[in-house]
């Protein structure tokens, strides 16, 4: 990785705890650490296993994983993690309470593969933990969930219905389905646990030992004792804040923990997800401190839709806001005005609280099965384009770093990233891998394939068939007999397009292999595969790509300076990245890189750029394009006065007659016309289609009953500036 200039971190990646209660991390012992028995789980409810509770024939429900968070094993978990000493004093194991053993065997897993790791130049630090969660602690409320800030979907047991299913006590619990405009709705009721199994090994609640609830001597059924257990300290009944008192201290053991195997590694912490993080205080933790939350699209993310029409600001929604209208934004330039705020919101948190310290977006992405897989099907991944740039841009327009999630070599278009319905990654193997030769062909020669064709092949007179389903047409490559051993990387570099006399061996025994793919593979323009790239040796390494129009960009990846804006226009592939020098005081800081401070490096995709001559205006000083290393160097001609700004506009043109492989310039004065490079957001507005989008979205909420909050809404200044209403429209 170094090689490459490759960074990474590692990831303690966890969701919902663990595999075993509907998500990923921590093993199954842990369970039993704290007296759950994870072979009941799907009998108490205590949680939504995908694999377990999958029906036949029917595809899983989307988006359901998050909801075990407020489920039993999920939600108790992470209690005795975080405050099992204060909230469970009386959970041990092997003499240690609970929270002291978790905490104790999770820091000392980290430092060990730290300290095995610690040679690798590559890895630069450890994430405290992924999407971390509270559990119960600060739930006011153990009889309902508040739908506006929790997701609610599916089974949806309250705190107190989980305690008593657990408890092998059954429970009529509601049912809760997607929904407009709320994200979802009560639909129903079903009783669960009706065989009355209990979660717990000794069949004993720890929740019921310490109190916080018991059976009603009159109606004999649960009741809670403690309303506001989880939100004070049990014994001294002092106010407890879930970050103050229990997050904050668990970062510093851990940065601790982490940093003592090697000082210069970074610690990268989170907040809640779709939180402000805590504030640090000068007691905290701050040596190689890099704040790193996530960020989603969280009504496309569950709603598995985007069209660019419609988007909604949920973390205004989740912050306070009142009204849907003001959260509310129309076209891909609202969407991306939109995701611009949310992520600026983001850092601007981050800074105030976490103060001046590094920022990377720990997770971004989108999710690749939107609008019920139609792209799959049509080859048109416009919407996907669309919805991936208006993300990037946002990340871009706040020069501010991050990593998208993911990259799943096992993808595939019918299971996605085999894990509980998701589909993000940004690849997924191609359909036809299996078919190619085994042994390197001596040559190559083409022929095509059309929708449910079965291609028949004379060889020397002898037919051979290859069978195939496709959408659209595929260049197949048949290869002669094999060559050596010394030529597997000369595959691709050698295929001819001409036609070569093939002997009767031909590597086309693909036959049953296709068959069995076909149906769960489709094959498309979103999934490039090496026969669609016609052996093109610059091109062979993006095989297997999605939406790599947007996620191949141009970026600054070394800067001689400050950088103050970075912007990429995928439509018409223009770049626009400006840069001021360094202060004075932080050259002399950073003394070592003074060698090689005046230059900046930009990556100028092949993708994108391959085929067209590229446009380049700066302000000053000179510049050169090598195209075999998809990097412009430039060079500014004032590096030292502190404060003086350069900028650098990159265009793709077809006009010229041939594409060079390197190019150079340079100028003496001002080259760019400060009028032609516009923001992202000033565009002119047309007023008649704000007024139709207005009346669209009445006309849309009225069958809900809203139509009287709506009124309210608009005409209630104490509650709602109307300069707070944004309508983009392309």
């Amino acid at each position: 990785m170094p090689r490459y200039g490759i960074k990474c971190f590692i990831d303690p990646h966890q969701d919902c705890w663990s595999r075993f209660s509907g998500g990923s991390g921590a093993p199954g012992w842990t369970f039993e650490v704290a007296g759950l028995n994870l072979e009941e789980f799907k009998a108490t409810g205590a949680a939504y296993v995908h694999n377990t509770h999958h029906s036949p024939g029917e595809p899983p429900l989307p988006m359901v994983w998050p909801t075990n968070y407020t489920k039993l094993a999920s939600s108790t978990m992470f209690t005795l993690f975080w405050g099992g000493d204060v909230f469970a004093p009386e959970t041990k194991y092997e003499g240690i309470n609970v929270k002291d053993f978790l905490q104790e065997k999770y820091i000392n897993c980290y430092k060990h593969l730290a300290k095995r790791i610690q040679h690798l130049d590559a890895v630069m630090g450890f994430e405290l933990m992924n999407e971390p969660h509270p559990g119960y602690i600060g739930l006011s409320n153990l009889l309902q969930y508040d739908a506006g800030a929790t997701l609610v979907f599916g089974d949806s047991p309250n705190a107190l219905q989980s305690f008593a299913l657990g408890a092998g006590i059954p429970q009529e619990i509601e049912v809760w389905v997607r929904s407009w405009p709320f994200p979802t709705r009560k639909q129903t009721t079903r009783i669960v646990n009706t065989e009355c199994k209990s979660a717990w090994i000794n069949n004993q609640c720890i929740w019921q030992q310490h109190g916080v609830w018991g059976i009603d001597t009159n109606t004999l059924k649960p009741k809670v004792l403690i309303k506001d257990y989880f939100m004070k300290h049990p014994k001294t009944g002092e106010k407890l804040n879930f970050y103050k008192d229990f997050y904050l201290p668990f970062v510093n053991k851990y940065s601790e923990a982490i940093q003592s195997v090697r000082s210069d590694y970074y610690v990268f912490v989170e907040p809640l997800p779709n939180e402000p993080p805590p504030k640090w205080t000068p007691e905290d933790h701050h040596k190689n401190l890099i704040y790193a939350p996530h960020w989603y699209d969280l009504k496309s993310l569950f709603t598995k839709t985007f069209d660019g029409m419609i988007t909604h600001d949920v973390q205004r929604l989740t912050r306070g806001a009142q009204h849907i209208v003001s959260a509310t934004y129309f076209g891909i330039s609202g969407a991306k005005k939109n995701y611009f705020g949310q992520v600026r919101n983001i850092i601007k948190d981050g800074l105030k609280n976490v103060g001046n310290k590094p920022c990377v977006i720990g997770e971004c992405g989108i999710p690749m099965d939107i609008n019920d897989k139609k792209a799959f099907e049509t080859g048109d991944y416009t919407h996907h384009s669309n919805f991936l740039d208006a993300v990037l841009g946002a990340m871009e327009k706040n020069l501010v770093n991050f990593t998208l999630w993911n990259y799943n070599p096992l993808n595939d278009n019918i299971h996605g990233d085999h894990w509980y319905g998701e589909d993000f990654s940004i690849y997924s193997p191609p359909p036809f891998k299996t078919c190619m030769p085994t042994t390197p062909p001596a040559s190559v020669t083409s022929i095509n394939v059309t929708n449910e064709a079965t291609v028949s092949i004379v060889n020397n007179g002898s037919p051979s068939k290859l069978k195939s389903r496709v959408k659209g047409t595929l260049k197949i490559q048949t290869f002669q007999n094999s060559g050596s051993k010394d030529q597997t990387d000369q595959i691709f570099q050698d295929a001819s397009e001409e036609e070569n006399p093939i002997s009767s061996e031909i590597y086309v025994e693909c036959e049953n292999t296709m068959d069995q793919m076909s149906p769960t593979s489709p094959t498309s323009p979103f999934d490039l595969n090496p026969w669609q790239l016609e052996q093109d040796q610059e091109e062979s390494h993006h095989t297997g790509g999605r939406v790599l129009d947007a996620v191949l960009r141009p970026y600054a990846a070394k800067i001689a300076g400050i950088p103050h804006t970075m912007i990429f226009n995928l439509k018409t592939k223009e770049f626009t990245f400006k840069f001021t020098n360094y202060p004075a005081s932080q050259r002399i800081e950073n003394a070592d890189a003074l060698i090689v401070a005046p230059e900046t490096e930009i990556y100028i995709p092949s993708y994108h750029y391959k085929k067209l001559n590229l446009d380049i205006r700066v302000s000053d000083g000179d510049w050169r394009y090598v195209k075999s290393r998809q990097t412009l160097y430039w060079r500014v001609k004032d590096w030292m006065t502190e404060g003086v700004e350069h900028t650098i506009r990159i265009r793709g043109t077809e006009n010229a007659a041939t594409v060079l492989s390197e190019t150079s310039g340079s100028v003496e004065c001002t080259d760019i016309d400060k009028k032609d490079i516009l923001k992202i957001d000033e565009r002119p507005v047309n007023t008649k289609w704000i007024l139709g989008a207005i009346l669209i979205l009445i006309v849309a909420i009225l069958p809900f009953n809203m139509y009287w909050w709506l009124l309210q809404g608009m005409w209630r200044t104490d509650n709602i500036e109307l300069n707070n209403v944004t309508f983009i429209v392309d």
